[in-house]
């Protein structure tokens, strides 16, 4: 096909819809009104100018252009550049789908195809969507074999044989190249192109702020242990320490750095966590962390935070101990841990005046506080009514009513006005096991509060009066549910009551696994682990640029034997109108006609004419069944069939 020439209908329609295949995922990360326009274009072009040869005047394209580039700046704005990128692409695909008539055109619009599909990795590095660009690759190239055929039939069982054979002699380089070439500390460049996700805790509480997320089933993190991991009540992961209070709402408060240990002990928990970006720099060990990667920090209140904010997945590795570490309490913890608020209303301080007074030890007014907890009738939803004016005091003898915000912050005050150091720890409880990849799956419905308080002798002791309201929260997590305002929590079953729940569970769990797998041998895969994979491999020994060198000698290799095995492979069967067409020749010779093998069909027919005028017509219909069976857009069989029975009748 020449580059000026109009393309067929078949192409058109098969540009259109690769092109649809490609913008179709944007859906999920563009505003709607963008890639609706798209796909308002292709309808105009597939509805309104079906034949390739037309196309609609520079009146109408025009236009369109300019609406194209305003629902641009309108939509995707001129700040982000991931979002403003993109969307222009995808605006720029439907109009050049518009203007599409020339085999040019079909060049310029499988780059575009295939650049869209690049751009699906700027929002996500999921294996599905890999499996998706994967395949769609393969079909694009197929397409542009078509794009460069001669006839005007469309063989793409041909064509996508040959992207097949391409993608798959590819991939043994390219394998080999990404598992040995050295894995780099960091990225070639860094575009900041926001986090792609925000959903997670805050580094501050008030009532219901933590409630909020319990409605949510996305994952915050999936953890490995090494051996069986903790049993359900010992699954707290620890993330800020909130001290400081106005009454309405905890805060943070900087705390000194930490020496990690230099080697975990014996007895300690050992685990891989997989992080989901939360665009925060804190991270959510077991509590209570000891050990950790040495890019990280941990603080004095064994706060565990990332150098920055975590935009991407990623992943860490930690040891832990179960508490109370028997931490002795300095001064600065002490003054933290018995701050007020200015306001306290006088029934909050009575009552915790009598838990002190019939109590013999701050223990004793702990089991107390947890008793009334317990006894009166506190309700755990997901849903609590609004606090107006003292939030606590209302809580405690009005609504009795709130998730575990409420029950945490209000236990702590109660702590410090009965003289017992106390302070708010937020992260999250609990964490589902997935049976498939034997990790655990921690949501951000798992978001929770609980307190610690220092006891002598003790240290800091954690105390979950959560657990004295409802503990089947800390055995089963939440179901998240819409519910009334002040209705009880629903909490997960322990075993699906039926086989479709069962199945759509179980598929999930596939689907985690698989997520999680990908993350650790693909997009995870770092200078630790290609070097834990090395010494399984017994080749422990390769680093550096030896490692380098390895990578680039194996490659050449693979594709050296690679092209040893094409060459031996089985040779495709010969042209049937060729062989006759040899037959021909080689009758023309017997008849004393010999001609050089450089003559062309048309010069050979008009030799053979001169030399035998009466056969001039059958002559004539052999050579035209011939070019048109070799050069032509085919014939198929019949045709085929009719060259070989002229030339075996043909009498010279």
């Amino acid at each position: 096909m020449k580059a000026t020439q109009a393309v067929s209908r078949p192409l058109l329609w098969l540009a259109a819809g690769l092109l649809a295949l490609s913008v179709l995922p944007h859906g999920w990360n563009l505003r709607p009104p963008v890639t609706l326009a798209f796909f308002l274009f292709a309808a105009l072009r597939l509805l309104l100018w079906p034949r390739p040869e037309t196309i609609p005047g520079l009146w109408i394209r025009a236009p369109l252009v300019v609406a194209g580039l305003g629902l641009v700046a309108w939509q995707a704005g001129l700040t982000e550049s991931r979002q403003f990128g993109v969307a222009l692409l995808v605006i720029m695909a439907g109009l050049k789908l518009l203007e599409l008539h020339r085999q040019r055109d079909l060049f310029m619009v499988t780059f575009l195809g295939l650049f869209l599909l690049v751009t699906l990795f700027l929002f996500s590095d999921s294996a599905l969507l890999t499996g998706y660009v994967l395949l769609l690759s393969i079909a694009w190239t197929a397409f542009l074999v078509l794009a460069n055929r001669a006839d005007a039939d469309l063989p793409w069982r041909e064509a996508l044989g040959t992207a097949l054979k391409l993608a798959l002699g590819g991939l043994p380089v390219m394998a080999l190249l990404f598992f040995l070439f050295p894995r780099l500390e960091g990225p070639l460049w860094s575009l900041q192109l926001g986090a792609t996700a925000v959903t997670g805790m805050s580094d501050q509480v008030r009532m219901g702020s933590i409630a909020r997320l319990g409605l949510s089933e996305e994952v915050a993190f999936r953890v490995r242990f090494e051996g069986e991991p903790p049993p359900a009540d010992q699954r707290y992961w620890r993330g800020m320490v909130l001290w400081h209070t106005d009454g309405r709402t905890w805060r943070r408060v900087e705390a000194p750095p930490a020496h990690w240990a230099r080697q975990a002990p014996e007895e300690a928990l050992r685990y891989e966590v997989t992080m989901e970006p939360s665009g925060r720099p804190w991270l959510f060990p077991l509590d209570r962390v000891i050990h950790a990667d040495a890019t990280l920090r941990v603080d004095g209140d064994f706060g565990l935070e990332a150098g920055g904010p975590v935009r991407q997945r990623f992943t860490y590795r930690a040891a832990s101990i179960r508490p109370p570490l028997r931490e002795p309490l300095d001064g600065r913890q002490r003054q933290l841990g018995l701050q007020l608020p200015p306001r306290v209303s006088s029934r909050t301080r009575a009552l915790a005046r009598r838990w002190r007074h019939r109590a013999a030890s701050d223990a004793e007014v702990v089991r107390l506080a947890l008793d009334h907890f317990n006894r009166e009738p506190f309700v755990y939803t997901l849903r609590p009514p609004l606090l107006e004016g003292d939030p606590v005091d209302r809580f405690l003898f009005v609504t009795r009513k709130g998730f575990c915000e409420h029950y945490a912050t209000s236990f702590v005050l109660l702590m410090r006005l009965a003289g017992i150091p106390a302070r708010v720890v937020v992260g999250y409880q609990g964490g589902e096991l997935n049976p498939v990849g034997g990790h655990l799956v921690v949501r951000q419905s798992d978001a929770h509060a609980w307190a610690e308080v220092w006891l002598e002798g003790e240290g800091w002791t954690r105390v979950d009066p959560t657990a004295a309201v409802a503990p089947e929260r800390i055995e089963r997590g939440i179901a998240p549910v819409a519910a009334p305002v002040g209705a009880p929590a629903r909490f997960r079953l322990s075993v699906d009551p039926d086989a479709l729940t069962r199945l759509a569970r179980r598929l999930g769990w596939y689907r985690d696994n698989l997520q999680l797998l990908w993350h650790y041998w693909v997009v995870g895969y770092d200078r630790d682990r290609q070097q834990s994979l090395l010494a399984r491999m017994g080749l422990d020994g390769l680093s550096g640029y030896r490692l380098g060198l390895a990578a680039v000698l194996g490659a050449l290799g693979a594709g050296a034997l690679l092209f040893f095995l094409a060459g031996r492979a089985p040779r495709r069967p010969p042209d049937p109108a060729r062989a006759a067409w040899k037959r021909f020749r080689r009758k023309l010779a017997r008849a004393g006609l010999e001609l050089p093998d450089t003559l062309g069909p048309l010069e050979t027919a008009q030799a053979a004419t001169a030399r035998f005028p009466a056969r001039a017509a059958e002559l004539q219909r052999i050579a035209q069944l011939y070019i048109r069976l070799r050069y032509g857009p085919g014939g198929g069989r019949a045709l085929t069939g009719e060259l070989r029975r002229r030339i075996r009748r043909l009498r010279l």
